[in-house]
């Protein structure tokens, strides 16, 4: 329960904490009644399955084991599905469970198709591993399609991004995000990447970069420089939180918008990672 108290303890909003325990719940039935467990999760009106939620399960190679909304699927290799951006989704399901941590999970994003809905909308499931008496590994999981978004979210792909670019190198790193962001990006936050300087090296929003850019010098709040401040931190510190006024993309009103910048030794280079997002409601910094 300790541990359960920990995850729930860095999300902000009750519907994220909801689908969390939700999984959380379906794991622990799997882990004690292994495949048993799905005749309980494909009852009708139940918490498992209801006009909110479902769950589906995927075992490592990418294999269907369960799914009560699409049950054709169960068996199928899905291993190559893809959303409509491209994003290798059962890929990035399996994902969580190379981790080697029997309890590892993760957040995973992709453009869905809703029924009610006349396009793929996103949707953010929250995926934990599972492993049965049997020692059969499983990634069940469950989605929702007007989760707020979370600073743990963010945090989570930035991180993610970090480790890709200490894995292949720097420069390796920025020319496949130039051409191969999908993976990183959701509902209305980007990748960016910024040298030590805060010079743009990869620009979601002029992706041609023939401007250049200094984002960190940019950002203000109550006239301070919040930029500068950053970028100070920074020099002592492997990652900031900034909190920031900035036009919405959506509305084109101003308003604060929170970033997180990761700090990365690559080719013996230090690079600057960052993706932000407008809270739903304001979030004191931590």
């Amino acid at each position: 329960m300790a541990e359960l108290r920990d995850k729930l303890m860095q999300y902000t909003y009750a519907d994220t904490r909801q689908l969390v325990i939700l999984v959380e719940d379906a794991a622990t039935l799997i882990e004690q009644q292994g495949e048993a467990a799905f005749a309980a999760f494909g009852k009708k009106n139940s918490r498992w399955l209801n006009n909110k939620y479902y769950l589906f399960v995927y075992d490592i190679p990418g294999k269907c084991a369960f799914h009560p909304v699409e049950p054709s699927l169960i068996g199928q290799d899905m291993s190559n599905f893809r959303d409509i951006e491209n994003r290798p989704v059962i890929q990035m399901i399996t994902e969580v469970g190379k981790s080697p941590a029997p309890d590892s999970s993760g957040w995973v994003f992709y453009l869905w198709e809703d029924p009610a809905r006349l396009f793929p909308f996103w949707k953010s499931s929250y995926v934990r591993k599972a492993i049965t008496p049997q020692n059969k590994v499983y990634l069940v999981g469950s989605g929702s399609y007007n989760i707020k978004p979370e600073k743990k979210f963010v945090q989570q792909q930035v991180d993610k991004a970090a480790a890709e670019m200490r894995q292949l190198g720097g420069k390796a790193f920025i020319k496949k995000l130039k051409t191969q962001h999908d993976n990183f990006h959701f509902m209305n936050s980007y990748l960016a990447v910024m040298d030590a300087n805060g010079n743009f090296l990869v620009d979601p929003n002029f992706p041609s970069l023939n401007i250049k850019r200094n984002l960190l010098k940019m950002f203000k709040l109550h006239g301070v420089n919040i930029g500068d401040t950053a970028l100070k931190a920074l020099k002592t510190k492997d990652q900031v939180w900034v909190c920031y006024v900035w036009p919405n993309e959506e509305s084109g009103k101003l308003q604060r918008k929170l970033a997180y910048i990761k700090k990365v030794y690559s080719d013996n280079a230090i690079y600057y990672i960052t993706m932000g997002f407008y809270p739903a409601t304001p979030i004191w910094m931590k």
